[in-house]
């Protein structure tokens, strides 16, 4: 008999507590507009979160697929600065984001516009992407790449503008390893201007000095011989947006 008045008492509980539950759980449900998502799902978690800007987006997705830009780099064969660049947002896009978002086994059109669902049916080969007033095309030695990188502020860029990515510590402080210098080729310098200059076949930054004939190319260290331009050592353009990662 005590035993059936337990097992009485504990049937009332639980009918109690399935009724105190339901307005909650109905809360729960209607708390997000993904039915399929529940609040101990990564995506739950993301679903709140404010997905207006590639680099939001590709953080969220490398998040979720657990890669860091190394793997990312070498699963989608982008170059690791790009996938840097993407990630801090000083990229608005690039043509390889195709292969990105293949190597996150995300939507293209998701990752490079915010369009459509993350993950599902995808239309990558009539994807493309479209320069935006604010991009600036990267160069290297090699010439013109497909990569571009945003302005500041979304300043709009002119058709003179370039921009260069320092893959190591320059001789002026200012521009150390992983820093994006955008350069302008249609103005003159002047003495103490930052400028980009090829000298001996690599890329790098200097401080321009103006001489008796033809400019210097200077660094910081006074130990060191300033050099003066000529066929071997090419001024390419005056430094006027110097982007740094400060936690370099």
């Amino acid at each position: 008999m005590t035993l059936l008045k337990i097992g009485s008492a504990a049937l009332v509980v639980f009918i109690l507590l399935c009724i105190m539950l339901e307005p909650i759980t109905k809360r729960i449900e209607s708390g997000h507009s993904k039915a399929c998502l529940t609040n101990n799902t990564a995506r739950y978690k993301f679903s709140f979160m404010k997905t207006d800007s590639l680099a939001t987006r590709l953080n969220i997705a490398m998040n979720m697929a657990g890669m860091t830009q190394g793997a990312l780099a070498k699963a989608s064969g982008v170059s690791q600065p790009t996938i840097w660049r993407l990630t801090k947002g000083q990229a608005a896009g690039s043509r390889k984001l195709v292969d990105i978002a293949a190597a996150l086994n995300v939507n293209v059109e998701w990752l490079a516009k915010g369009q459509g669902e993350m993950q599902g049916p995808s239309t990558r080969e009539g994807f493309s992407h479209t320069p935006a007033a604010s991009d600036v095309p990267v160069w290297t030695l090699a010439g013109k790449t497909s990569e571009t990188v945003t302005t500041p502020n979304g300043v709009r860029a002119k058709k003179t503008w370039r921009a260069y990515l320092i893959d190591r510590n320059s001789g002026c402080a200012e521009a150390t390893a992983g820093s994006i210098v955008i350069i302008d080729t249609d103005i003159p310098p002047e003495s103490g201007d930052l400028v980009i200059a090829r000298v001996s076949e690599r890329i790098s930054v200097y401080r321009y000095l103006e001489g008796p004939s033809n400019g210097f190319l200077t660094v910081d260290d006074p130990r060191l011989p300033a050099v003066e331009l000529s066929s071997s050592a090419e001024l390419i353009g005056v430094a006027i947006f110097l982007i740094r990662d400060l936690r370099r």
